[in-house]
């Protein structure tokens, strides 16, 4: 579909949203949207695994009782906005949920809230793909434009344009018109908020914040269906979205919509912690690889280079951060980690501050690598000296689980089973891999959250 970007921006988005068919679809983003689905229960069910995530059951179980929704693992119902809040946080409990260059976390917002609508309203598999591939639109349609702004601010998508896009998203599966699109967009925008301060704390709330989008997505659509208008200047106007939290209005924002299929572009974390750590692990996996047990003892100096949103800001860079937490986020405790465990899993960083880890992570320099950062790729360069002068190096030029450098089946089945654990029986695994890999076969997709319910036969 082609629009015009002279429209009001909010309908430019509406008409693209409304127009839509599982027909459009390439067959790369029908790939992507059974690899999400999979990855996102799969990140659901090591989130219930959480002190975090039962308590975000219980929570919306208490606060939200209702018969109309389940709760992903758990099996207790509540209400639709309970679920999707409770079902969004699961997703992003661990961190390790999907990631794209332009959008951030987008599947957290958006797959909870499919998987709450598609049980109430009986989905089918083509139905959902195509309302998940429309919302990922919706992020790389604004997200972009404000990220740079976001950061410099302090603001985190998931709960901002995570609202927004999660409106549409609903409001697409709900079967809503074009200008009922429109107003649930426009409704959400006023919902949008949150920030990363949590990062500074050394505070786990972020998984709350894709929680709450995927609730306010929801909430939005509900009420346009209701009948709630929201304002036509939501996004475009002098007090709309793009010049509240972003530099103002490019129209040329919105011409991917229609020419590209952003779920298609989506990437995917095969480690834990921040998405900007993982080509730091991937790098010095590549060293190790390259080079078998290295004497950690003989290390005399480390260096990392990376890409500017990689270093920056300094929490990324610090060798001494107050907790586990912030640990996620630290290069020089990701190389550190990675060279004495092998890998960068949640359990590895509690291994954060041992004292092997400690002394490696004390050694190392930091810095830009200008060719990745001019080339726009996300990768990572890792050169170790030793005490005796050898020198070794690991490099990659994106991370593990972008597009250019995509994990495989086996590596999704892995990350799939390795979160999964032992919560659930090889036969409800088994059944929700075949599931996922068939996603566009499936009548009802209320399927999916009933095979994750624990002690319930398949």
């Amino acid at each position: 579909m082609n629009v015009t970007t002279k429209a009001n921006a909010v309908d430019v988005i509406a008409a693209h949203a409304a127009t839509l068919r599982y027909e459009d679809l390439g067959e790369k983003t029908l790939l992507r949207a059974r690899q999400v689905i999979l990855d996102t229960l799969g990140t659901s069910l090591g989130g219930y695994q959480t002190r975090r995530g039962r308590m975000m059951a219980d929570f919306a179980a208490h606060h939200y009782p209702g018969e109309d929704a389940t709760l992903i693992a758990d099996g207790r119902a509540c209400t639709v906005e309970g679920a999707a809040l409770a079902n969004g946080v699961l997703a992003h409990a661990l961190g390790m949920d999907d990631t794209s260059r332009l959008a951030g976390h987008v599947a957290a917002e958006l797959v909870p809230l499919l998987l709450v609508l598609g049980e109430q309203l009986r989905l089918s598999g083509r139905e959902l793909i195509t309302a998940l591939a429309v919302g990922y639109d919706v992020f790389e349609a604004i997200q972009p434009t404000v990220k740079d702004w976001q950061r410099e601010r302090g603001l985190d998508h998931k709960s901002h344009v995570g609202s927004m896009a999660s409106a549409v998203t609903a409001a697409v599966a709900m079967g809503l018109d074009q200008g009922q699109i429109g107003n649930a967009l426009a409704l959400a925008m006023d919902m949008a908020s949150g920030t990363e301060q949590y990062v500074y704390d050394g505070f786990v709330c972020d998984t709350l914040l894709s929680g709450i989008g995927a609730r306010n997505g929801i909430e939005a659509a509900r009420m346009a269906a209701f009948g709630f208008r929201g304002p036509p200047g939501a996004l475009d106007g002098p007090y709309g979205y793009f010049h509240a939290y972003g530099p103002g209005y490019d129209p040329a924002a919105l011409e991917s919509l229609g020419t590209r299929q952003a779920l298609a572009e989506t990437g995917f974390k095969p480690h834990a912690g921040c998405r900007h750590v993982h080509s730091c692990v991937d790098a010095t996996q590549d060293l190790m690889s390259q080079n078998g047990s290295l004497d950690l003892d003989a290390i005399a100096a480390i260096e990392v280079d990376s890409y500017l949103n990689a270093i920056t800001p300094h929490f990324r860079v610090d060798p001494e951060p107050a907790n586990a937490y912030q640990a996620n986020y630290s290069l020089p405790v990701t190389v550190a980690v990675t060279l004495q465990r092998g890998s960068f899993y949640k359990a590895d960083i509690q291994a954060w501050d041992d004292p092997q880890v400690r002394r490696l992570r004390r050694r190392v320099r930091v810095g830009l690598e200008e060719g990745l950062e001019k080339a726009g790729r996300n990768g990572c360069e890792v050169r170790i000296t030793m005490n005796d002068g050898r020198k070794y190096r690991g490099r990659v030029e994106y991370a593990r689980g972008e597009p250019e450098n995509m994990m495989s089946a086996a590596e999704f089945e892995g990350k799939f089973r390795k979160l999964a654990g032992d919560l659930l029986p090889e036969e409800s695994i088994a059944a929700l891999i075949d599931a996922c890999d068939h996603l566009e076969d499936l009548e009802d997709v209320g399927r999916l959250v009933q095979l994750t319910r624990v002690g319930v036969p398949v």
